[in-house]
């Protein structure tokens, strides 16, 4: 049988769970925790060893030492763990981009790890992803192996200095409101779901991951409003719905236990994988290099372009820095330039019509005077 407790305590890192176990042969395990969570899932995996008579299997597995011979993947699960979910307010965001590391260099044991392997994954992951998606990814993994050095698992950091990959600053390419419009009803066709959640991206401007995980608790239908609750910046925003956005929701059916917005009926889940329906549409409308971010760059523009100030743009798009939204306000410049013409062009008019009113009074009054002195 075994005897087991758990306790908060303080340590000079912050609080921290304690958790002892007594195992059947009287030997006892003592290990601190970052989280009572963690301790409990440790707690649950001891006991099933118990359980299934492999106690002792277990109790030299976790008393070896956990610094030794631990690979990327083993380390990864550790560090979304002990740091990711404690520090990071988004950890789903370094969950996926840790997916993608560990399937590249997963196998390569952590105090092996080198510079050499870094460019490894670097030349791999830029096989199907652009610059600024790869120096995420090192970004991550750079954060793990800072994390590995200061549990002492690695004495030197292999990333030092380690260059990224030169991200081209082109001026943003923006969809037409009809080329939007065609591209959201191809992918509807496609598949209603995806369909869905690329025009709720259109509308408001959330970017893919927050859509993704968009639940109902934080859309509002009867005030017309939808509250993206944890973003990148640690803000909740609120964005009001447009017609359109009312009635895309209207197409989603609401999944009982489900939480989420755009969701599969087939796993009673989330939509996870979106690209192949939305890239298919793509295809169909000729809109080829447009990205689930587009949407994102379309709804800023338009906002902007129908005179939103850009204070405002930069609060609904959850932009920490107001350089940021500064990248669309060359929008509201064009509109005003094509305004400013037209409005000549209006005023250009009715002098024209005035000249033409004015030249035909004229002629009319010659031809009175021309009569008069006739008779």
């Amino acid at each position: 049988m075994i005897a087991a407790f758990l306790r908060n305590s303080t340590t000079p890192a912050g609080p921290a769970s304690l958790y002892r176990s007594t195992g059947r042969d009287g030997s006892r395990f003592r290990r601190r925790f970052p989280n009572k969570t963690v301790a409990k899932k440790m707690r649950a995996r001891i006991e099933e060893a118990i359980a299934m008579g492999t106690w002792r299997e277990l109790k030299k597995e976790l008393y070896e030492d956990p610094k030794k011979d631990l690979t990327i993947e083993q380390f990864s699960e550790i560090y979304l763990e002990e740091y990711c979910r404690i520090r990071n307010s988004r950890p789903d965001f370094k969950e996926e981009t840790l997916t993608t590391i560990v399937s590249i260099v997963g196998h390569i044991c952590v105090k092996d790890f080198t510079r050499a392997h870094a460019k490894f994954f670097e030349t791999e992951r830029a096989k199907s992803v652009k610059g600024a998606t790869v120096n995420r990814g090192l970004a991550v993994l750079s954060n793990m192996l800072t994390f590995a050095l200061d549990k002492e698992m690695i004495q030197i950091h292999p990333m030092v200095r380690y260059r990224r990959i030169p991200e081209e600053r082109r001026a943003i390419r923006v969809m037409t409101l009809e080329e939007e419009r065609a591209l959201v009803e191809a992918t509807l066709k496609k598949d209603l779901a995806v369909g869905v959640y690329c025009g709720l991206l259109g509308e408001t401007a959330m970017r893919p991951e927050e859509g993704l995980r968009q639940q109902w608790s934080f859309i509002n239908l009867s005030q017309r409003l939808l509250t993206v609750d944890k973003s990148k910046t640690k803000k909740a925003r609120h964005i009001p719905l447009s017609d359109y956005a009312m009635d895309l929701l209207q197409m989603v059916p609401r999944i009982v236990g489900c939480p989420y917005v755009v969701a599969r009926l087939e796993t009673l889940d989330r939509l996870k994988d979106p690209r192949g329906s939305f890239h298919s549409a793509c295809r169909t409308v000729d809109l080829d290099w447009v990205t689930f971010r587009d949407f994102r760059h379309f709804r800023a523009s338009q906002w902007v372009m129908s005179g939103i100030d850009i204070k405002t743009v930069q609060e609904l798009m959850g932009h920490s820095d107001i350089h940021t939204t500064m990248r669309y306000a060359h929008f509201a410049s064009k509109h005003a330039t094509r305004g400013i013409i037209e409005a000549q062009r209006i005023e250009a008019g009715r002098w024209s019509q005035a000249q033409q009113e004015t030249n035909r009074r004229h002629l009319e009054e010659g031809v009175l005077e021309a009569t008069v002195s006739d008779s």
